[in-house]
């Protein structure tokens, strides 16, 4: 409901990011807390069912205080505290424990849930699933960890990782593989450098140890110019609808903006290969590729009008079923009354989770 994406190109933002960068997430901050988040879970053995989520709880918004308290950055519910985070560690970073390896796997291949983990630290004989079945012989959830740190319940807690952490955290990364693939994934081959995180996505020094992940890395950069054109033919088309059909005064500034991608951005984006993208990441939805394919076309076109466009992006922003904005229907004349051309953020490129990818490359080249 929250997440700003009309037309869908976050689609194409997810299959290249899950490619490159498996496990990541849009919400990860430092990579401490990957180990944070097991030893959390290992601190709480013995306690299972609500008393174990309760515990945990208190014991996530204590490292959120303490981290706080240390001047630390980036902290997870740090902005909230002393109230409790809606998105705490053990939930923004539970996936990431699975891909990495850091967290075992069900017999069945499943993750473990949190609850489930619980209960096998309990006593792995003792241990359910879901549907109250015996997990009869089965691991501890958590691969051997690092040792704790001596501050790790002191007020000197930071996020910066030790060198037997980074080398634990980096021994997972390296072996990272794409997702239904036995090629190393980009994170793997950046993590093998050892090295800080090159100063770009698109960097030299990125796709020089790209290996066959160099042909998607440029189909990559092409889709997010892509896109960025496409978020910015949305709110131009919105700007037009406003003034011409609702009647309503409003400034140019997103039909400006599109002038401005186009030049910075349309040489790149004129050139995907809708059909190699696909192969990449999988198939599109039939009206993403078609935006996709219709944007390519109207770059290539060097049109400053995105009116034609008009019926393939408001066949794509259909998927937003009453919250589309696009249609001259009642409820689409409601909905853009609800949006201001003056608070709108411009729009911009996919950026495949790279900030977080970066810290990430920072935090392993920095341990001590």
């Amino acid at each position: 409901m929250g997440v700003r994406d009309e037309i869908g190109f976050l689609t194409i933002h997810q299959g290249y990011a899950d490619r490159f960068f498996p496990g990541t997430s849009v919400l990860h901050t430092r990579a401490r807390y990957a180990v944070f988040v097991p030893w959390l879970f290992e601190d709480l053995a013995g306690l299972t069912g609500p008393a174990a989520t309760r515990a945990l709880r208190e014991r996530e918004k204590d490292i959120a205080g303490r981290l706080k308290h240390a001047g630390e950055y980036q902290v997870i519910g740090g902005r909230v505290y002393p109230n409790y985070s809606s998105q705490p560690p053990s939930t923004v970073y539970w996936n990431a424990l699975a891909v990495w390896g850091i967290l075992h796997t069900r017999p069945d291949g499943r993750t473990i849930s949190r609850a489930q983990a619980h209960r096998l630290l309990r006593g792995a004989g003792l241990a359910t699933d879901d549907d109250g079945q015996l997990l009869v012989g089965f691991d501890p959830p958590f691969v051997p960890l690092p040792a704790r740190p001596s501050n790790w319940r002191s007020d000197r807690l930071t996020l910066r990782l030790t060198t037997a952490e980074a080398s634990f955290l980096r021994d997972r990364l390296a072996q990272l593989r794409r997702p239904n693939g036995n090629e190393l994934s980009l994170l793997a081959r950046l993590v093998r450098t050892e090295a800080a995180a090159p100063t770009g996505m698109w960097a030299n020094e990125t796709r020089a140890i790209a290996g066959s992940d160099q042909g998607p890395l440029v189909r990559a950069q092409q889709a997010a110019s892509l896109a960025g054109v496409g978020r910015a033919i949305y709110d131009a088309l919105l700007e037009h609808i406003l003034e011409v059909d609702d009647k309503r005064e409003i400034s140019r500034r997103h039909r400006d903006h599109l002038v401005s991608v186009v030049g910075e951005r349309g040489p790149v984006a004129a050139k995907i290969d809708v059909d190699a993208l696909e192969a990449d990441i999988g198939a599109l939805p039939p009206k993403l590729r078609s935006v996709v394919t219709a944007t390519r076309d109207w770059i290539a076109s060097k049109s400053t009008d995105p009116v034609s466009l008009v019926a393939v992006y408001e066949a794509a922003e259909a998927r937003k079923g009453p919250r589309a904005r696009l249609p001259l229907t009642p409820n689409g004349r409601a909905r853009r009354l609800e949006w201001s051309s003056d608070e709108h953020g411009v729009a911009g490129p996919l950026h495949y989770r790279w900030d977080q990818v970066s810290t990430l490359l920072n935090d392993l080249a920095d341990a001590e």
